[in-house]
């Protein structure tokens, strides 16, 4: 006889039906199969549930065992590149039987600090912070709490964190482009409070000691990480005397500002100037000259930093992983006229 959709299922109403007491429903329906009874009993049970339209009441489950199965996503914003990322973590975290809770900071501490705050009132198990800077004491007030997290994409201090081997990512694109006979590499950096921008650049640096050409001070620019940064830093590089015939950025959003401004100032993409961006955003091969770039895991840094999050709230452990970038090359960085033969 079907239900009446104003009543309630509950634990009771099953074991009604089923004809036994109702811990033995509870047992069978635990999720973490302990205390579990036979397993023909278990189907029975599981069976009459589901025809019954049961649905188990999360929060009583979580007052139960002191968990919320929900985790913190803390993220500077969100973008397709940052997507990408939390697709990875919030697949894993429901594989896992956790709900992904987001919150966005547009990369403001007092914002993080207070999102934070929030997301640990509501007794989420675990974080996962996207937003850290290098230096950021919040970091070490959770730790000394014991509040479970785990960094990732940019590194702060010891802290554990899932992040891609930003240094050689900055040396493949920078050493890509000198191979290309530019002298003159520029780079267009980011802020330099997070660790990515600061790995990179590391990367440009060691890049240019290899190749024993001297890095010229005035082609560093620091910026923002959106397209109109990289638009207003371009125009600023392109307007010196000798400017760079190359320029490197530190993600393909100011990649795409270099583009623009390239193009109202007349220039050809590569012929009179080569870009290397990094992350490969999808956007990236469908622009009208593909763009070059670093490609970094982000589904898999996402999936990686829940495991190790779980890991370290069941078991304490804190562990850091770092993932290997790539070099992809596009139309937008090939060799140049201009490289070798400035007119």
């Amino acid at each position: 006889m079907p239900k009446s959709r104003q009543t309630t299922v509950t634990i009771k109403t099953i074991a009604t039906a089923a004809g036994v007491h109702p811990s033995t429903v509870s047992r069978a329906l635990r999720e973490d199969g302990e205390g579990r009874v036979g397993d023909e009993t278990v189907k029975r049970i599981k069976e009459l549930a589901d025809s019954l339209g049961y649905e188990p009441n999360p929060w009583a489950r979580s007052l139960r065992t002191r968990q919320s199965h929900t985790l913190g996503l803390v993220l500077p914003r969100l973008t397709e590149f940052l997507a990408r990322m939390f697709e990875g973590v919030e697949d894993r975290a429901r594989e896992a039987g956790y709900q992904a809770v987001t919150a966005s900071t547009r990369d403001e501490e007092a914002e993080e600090r207070r999102l934070v705050r929030g997301l640990v009132e509501r007794r989420v198990d675990g974080l996962i912070i996207a937003t850290s800077s290098a230096e950021n004491a919040l970091l070490d007030e959770l730790h000394a709490r014991h509040v479970p997290f785990q960094l990732m994409n940019r590194t702060s201090g010891e802290h554990p964190c899932v992040s891609a081997d930003d240094e050689l990512g900055g040396y493949l694109a920078t050493k890509h482009l000198l191979s290309h006979g530019h002298s003159r590499v520029a780079f267009i950096a980011g802020p330099r409070r997070f660790s990515t921008p600061t790995m990179r650049m590391r990367g440009y640096v060691r890049a240019h000691s290899d190749a024993g050409i001297p890095v010229d001070e005035k082609l560093i620019v620091e910026s923002g990480f959106d397209a109109p940064a990289g638009l207003a830093s371009a125009s600023m590089l392109l307007s010196l005397s000798d400017r760079p015939t190359a320029i490197f950025t530190v993600n393909d959003a100011v990649a795409i500002g270099v583009l623009a401004a390239a193009r109202d100032l007349g220039l050809r993409v590569p012929q009179d100037l080569a870009v290397v961006g990094y992350n490969d955003n999808e956007l990236s091969q469908m622009l009208p000259v593909p763009l070059s770039t670093v490609a970094i895991p982000l589904e898999e840094m996402g999936r990686m930093a829940i495991d190790l999050l779980i890991e370290q709230m069941q078991t304490g452990r804190r562990r850091s992983v770092i993932l290997q970038p790539s070099l992809i090359v596009r139309a937008s960085s090939g060799p140049t006229a201009r490289a070798d033969d400035r007119t």
